[in-house]
């Protein structure tokens, strides 16, 4: 199964982060717990490695320490590995392209973004269809109480394809995921609580 275009769009969520330095920042820890729904197979026109395959589309709500948050992602992979390296045996190891998201407060919609940046995370496709994700992201902003974010996250998540199928020799599916996420937001000082 060429599942290359392979979505789980893992990850992520997330913990926000802020960035000026220690003594002009608030720093706190943040865990989350999330659920998305992905598709795969879809035409974004987001394509940033010229492989031919678009950039798979999540969505989904994470609970934080910090409050509720809606999400919206895409994610990129890279053709998977010829044998798993860190992935167990009989898996398909695929290491990520690259990975954008925004994460909306949903009580004053101010937003967070984040990303992971080329092989900073790693799944591995399982052959019932099922997947485990490990990933390492960085906070890149936002708006409103998020604006000057930055800090750091880690997420690990699990899923399955609910579906899927393939179009002119191109994968598609949809599926489910949950991810836990913990970080280090930094915010200035400045900002809204």
């Amino acid at each position: 199964m060429n599942s290359r275009h392979l979505t789980i769009s893992t990850v992520l969520v997330f913990m926000l982060a802020g960035a000026v330095g220690q003594a002009d920042a608030k720093t706190q820890h943040l865990h989350c717990t999330s659920s998305e729904t992905f598709t795969a197979g879809v035409e974004t026109n987001i394509d940033t490695n010229a492989d031919d395959f678009s950039a798979n589309l999540a969505q989904g709500l994470e609970n934080c320490n910090i409050g509720r948050l809606f999400m919206q992602e895409e994610s990129e992979y890279q053709t998977p590995l010829s044998a798993p390296v860190t992935c167990p045996a009989g898996s398909q190891e695929y290491r990520i392209q690259q990975n954008h998201g925004v994460a909306t407060d949903e009580k004053t919609s101010d937003q967070l973004f984040w990303e992971i940046a080329t092989n900073e995370a790693t799944t591995c496709l399982n052959p019932d269809l099922t997947f485990s994700f490990t990933g390492h992201g960085t906070f890149a902003g936002g708006t409103g109480q998020f604006t000057g974010a930055s800090g750091s996250f880690d997420a690990q998540s699990t899923g399955s394809y609910l579906v899927f199928g393939f179009k002119g020799g191109v994968f598609g599916g949809f599926g489910q995921v949950t991810i836990t996420s913990d970080g280090t937001l930094k915010l200035p000082k400045d900002n809204k609580d």
